[in-house]
């Protein structure tokens, strides 16, 4: 087409092309606030000229396409980001009210082990006969039971809403897979006429990003569908198809929730990580766990040491106390998968030598395996129950294993929960040791006579934990309450002499003689020990016999102690920092104390994390905004172009109706 039709017939596409582009800009002007908008830009182009008398002469211009701004790498930047500080910021919210609970300044848990043995167990000890003293120990008692339930109760709680947002996050979790398989078939049908539907792909983006805030994923790219991994490499989205999650118990524990597939039944939950649905499962696994733990250990710990050292001493009526505490039982959880018949039982046999670990028992058709799942190293074996390890006992109750039967071992993880105090009564405090040495004999009427002539003393006594390790073992043993007991040199010496000895139970007589032995003057002493009937304590009583001048018929006499000796309530005050815990290396107090500085830093390191993680996502998506994001400076200038295009299009119009009017008129 030439001449004044050809003007204006290229002018009319001039028009067309700016109105659209126009509109193009508008439509970014409109969607400067819209979430995952990417920025759209209309492409111009020349039309094909026409050869006209030896001349190509141009016909106008289109808009070839509509173009969104885009970078895959920098939107991959942005989803990868998205789950990190997601996954950052559900471990902090979750972490922080545990660093509250445990390593708070107000934590009611310190304050309550701080005042069971500082006010409670000390006053006993320094007043070991009066009530009032033994009656607060009873109550500090009870409010050290509640404190130490309550910290596990709230950590309970936790793992109870743990389960309940791990639900949660599932259901999201679809819906969003879902929306995507919709629109990739959405895409796909309307990508045929060669045009991209920019605003469904925008979309699209959104959803993944609102995905990769629950779990981390990956996303393959073909062509302008999308398919999504997640971080291990199972399939959400394939294509038009989505693959459904849901919530599944535990092959051991039922009452902990995994992710599995809704189709197969198959549990996912250890590949998975980042978002929302990765920051519990981490919390759970690296935070709550092993606090749980932790705490059950302790409470094990401190009951096992009270009732060891109640069961050492007298109460108020003579005789040997009863348990101040009770705890939790070690958890054995068989896997669902078992076809044996076996039924595992497991209890703790010495408290020292627990950990805050959980253990794997495997059988393989011959022997048993115990794996520790924290180091994931393998600590016994055998071919037959019972084994130990780490201050446990597995035993087989009863049944038949078979090959590839395992079960999850959980020391103490109910020990905090289940602990419990049950003395009542002020008298059942055994605060005194239960014997007072004393030289010389008694005497009818109960009077203790000294007309001893040597310079022997006998020894205060303390408790050892191994039966029949004195140097001469009583033949009887201690009964409740303690029958009294004399000592009487049997011949005389001087140092570097050996004198003889024997010890008598009741009377005295010939025929109430418990044990006899020798004793070198001037050396460091002869021990002698009479055993604890009961488990516990177990272990004996030791006393010594020491010193370098000796006369036959001296005497030493072991009575019961009374009401006003709290010699027993000092070894239970002593134990808040005896090293009792991780085989003799650690206290109590220095077990919670660890405990907290775990949590504390766990607590420190999750918000510095989040910092981090907050701040790359800002970068990565600032980034990926300067491709994508609507500039309104950039459009408004865009507009004042077009405007003017349009402007000057119309104008050429103008011209050739002028033209035409003037060409009409002459003729």
């Amino acid at each position: 087409m030439s001449g004044i039709s050809g003007l204006v017939s290229n002018s009319l596409t001039g028009l067309q092309a700016a109105q659209e582009a126009l509109q193009v800009t508008g439509n970014n002007i409109a969607n400067v606030n819209t979430p995952g908008y990417s920025r759209e830009q209309a492409i111009q182009s020349a039309q094909p000229p026409t050869l006209l008398g030896g001349l190509y002469l141009g016909n106008g211009t289109q808009v070839e396409t509509v173009t969104r701004s885009y970078s895959s790498y920098l939107q991959s930047q942005v989803w990868s980001t998205t789950a990190t500080a997601s996954g950052a910021n559900t471990l902090n919210t979750q972490l922080q009210p545990i660093v509250n609970l445990l390593a708070g300044t107000g934590s009611g848990l310190s304050t309550a082990i701080n005042q069971f043995f500082g006010s409670g167990v000390a006053q006993v000890a320094a007043n070991p006969s009066d009530i009032p003293s033994r009656q607060n120990l009873i109550s500090q008692a009870q409010g050290l039971a509640q404190a130490m339930q309550g910290s596990a109760r709230q950590l309970q709680d936790a793992a109870s809403g743990v389960n309940q947002q791990i639900g949660q996050s599932i259901t999201t979790i679809n819906s969003l897979t879902q929306q995507i398989a919709q629109l990739n078939i959405q895409i796909n049908n309307l990508s045929g006429s060669g045009q991209a539907p920019n605003t469904l792909l925008d979309q699209q983006n959104q959803l993944v990003t609102q995905l990769s805030a629950q779990v981390g994923i990956n996303v393959l790219q073909q062509g302008n569908q999308v398919n999504v991994y997640t971080g291990n490499g199972q399939v959400l989205v394939a294509g038009n198809q989505s693959y459904a999650l849901k919530t599944a118990p535990n092959s051991y524990d039922p009452t902990q929730i995994e992710v599995a597939y809704a189709s197969s039944g198959a549990i996912i939950s250890s590949g998975l990580q980042g978002g929302n649905l990765g920051g519990l499962l981490q919390f759970r696994s690296q935070v709550l766990q092993p606090a749980q733990n932790a705490l059950g250990q302790i409470a094990d710990g401190l009951a096992q040491a009270m009732n060891s050292q109640q069961a050492q001493g007298l109460n108020l009526s003579g005789t040997f106390g009863a348990a101040m505490f009770s705890t939790g039982n070690p958890q054995v959880l068989s896997s669902s998968s078992n076809t044996g018949s076996a039924q595992i039982s497991a209890s703790i046999v010495n408290t020292s030598g627990l950990t805050a670990s959980d253990y794997l028992a495997r059988f393989d058709g011959a022997n048993w395996t115990v794996t520790n799942l924290s180091s994931k190293q393998v600590i016994t074996s055998g071919s037959a129950l019972p084994l130990s390890f780490d201050g446990v006992q597995l035993t087989q109750a009863s049944g038949t294993p078979k090959n590839g039967d395992s079960f999850l071992i959980e020391p103490t993880r109910y020990g905090a929960l289940n602990f419990q105090s049950l003395l009542t009564a002020p008298s059942a405090i055994a605060a005194a040791s239960p014997y007072v040495s004393s030289a010389g004999s008694v005497q009818s009427g109960g009077v203790l006579a000294n007309s001893n002539l040597g310079n022997l003393t006998l020894s205060a006594g303390s408790f050892t934990a191994t039966s029949g390790s004195a140097s001469v073992n009583l033949s009887n043993t201690l009964a409740s309450p303690p029958v009294p007991l004399q000592l009487t040199l049997t011949s005389s010496g001087v140092s570097g002499g050996t004198v003889t000895f024997q010890v008598t139970s009741g009377s005295g007589a010939t025929s109430g003689v418990v044990g006899s032995g020798n004793l070198t003057l001037g050396t460091s002493g002869t021990t002698l020990g009479i055993n604890y009937p009961n488990t516990p304590p177990g272990g004996q009583w030791q006393v010594t016999l020491s010193g370098s001048t000796a006369a036959s018929g001296d005497a030493f006499t072991l009575t019961p102690s009374g009401p006003g000796n709290g010699n027993n309530a000092q070894a239970m005050a002593a134990l808040q920092t005896a090293k009792s815990l991780n085989g003799g290396t650690t206290s109590l107090e220095g077990a919670y104390g660890q405990l907290v500085s775990q949590v504390a830093s766990q607590g420190s390191q999750a918000q510095s994390s989040l910092s981090a993680a907050a701040a790359v996502v800002q970068q990565a998506s600032a980034a990926q905004q300067s491709v994508s994001g609507v500039n309104l400076d950039q459009e408004a200038t865009n507009l004042i172009q077009y405007q003017q295009a349009y402007q000057a299009a119309a104008k050429a119009i103008q011209v050739g109706n002028s033209l035409f009017q003037s060409l009409i008129q002459a003729l």
